[in-house]
């Protein structure tokens, strides 16, 4: 089922746009937008996609979602094909980041702990402490990248900022 027409009136709405307004950005006249949104006419694909970066929203969201049963928190997430991060999330994300830190610096100094109380004649033939504490050292390492990729960059504005905002991108 096609939801172009019905995605493209909420989504100027969303945006308190009129179909003037729209039609301007856009480069078309208002009887386009008015016909695309009554299914009189369908857009052509270019302007179609033009839609859907002016609107920040995956072409085949635009297309095949209907944006209009979606919560409007959601509508954030379904905007960046379902990758966004909420402020919660990421904080979600830290708070357990922190913890995993916590439980592999604790293994860690036991493994140490560990390896340093046994014999040394015996460390040659038990790599399990020596391995296990290079598995260590890497999930530190993954739980760090994971951290930096979950950067205040990453989050995504309210759904009332990202839809309320009026501007095209510059590069039009």
């Amino acid at each position: 089922m096609n939801f172009l027409s019905s995605n493209l009136r909420f989504l100027r709405k969303r945006r308190k746009l009129s179909q003037q307004q729209l039609a301007d950005d856009l480069g078309v006249k208002r009887s386009n937008i008015a016909a695309y949104e009554t299914k009189n006419v369908e857009p052509r694909l270019a302007l179609i996609n033009d839609i859907a970066r002016y609107f920040e929203m995956p072409l085949e969201h635009l297309i095949m979602t209907n944006l209009t049963a979606i919560e409007p928190e959601e509508l954030s997430v379904v905007a960046n094909g379902g990758n966004a991060l909420t402020v919660d999330s990421v904080t979600e994300i830290k708070e357990v980041s922190d913890k995993i830190k916590r439980v592999l610096d604790g293994f860690r100094i036991f493994y140490e702990f560990k390896r340093e109380m046994n014999d040394p004649a015996q460390l040659g033939s038990d790599g399990d402490i020596e391995n296990f504490l290079v598995f260590i050292n890497h999930m530190s390492e993954y739980n760090k990248l994971i951290e930096q990729r979950v950067s205040p960059v990453s989050i995504v504005p309210p759904v009332s900022q990202q839809l309320g905002q009026t501007s095209v991108d510059s590069n039009r």
